[in-house]
């Protein structure tokens, strides 16, 4: 069980999705009714959810997050910034 970063979910050695991503993309190409940048994303989504499955069998979790803390990026606005 360890605490990875997002970046080490992207680019580590023991998840390395970027990579994932790239070497399907390289192998199988793209479906026609894809464009390029839309494919790549769609595939970075599959290997980050497979990612996801694995850091959760193993118990890995995400540095700097909690379960009590929302992972979206809302912005929250006080009565100084209104």
């Amino acid at each position: 069980m360890a605490q990875i970063s997002i970046a080490e979910i992207y680019s580590g050695e023991k998840y390395d999705v970027m990579s994932a991503a790239m070497a399907e993309y390289l192998k199988d190409g793209r479906p026609a009714e894809y464009d390029e940048r839309t494919w790549i994303d769609m595939l970075l989504v599959k290997h980050t959810l497979i990612a996801a499955d694995k850091m959760k069998m193993e118990g890995d979790t995400v540095s700097g997050m909690a379960d009590n803390v929302s992972p979206s990026s809302y912005v929250r606005w006080d009565d100084d910034n209104a």
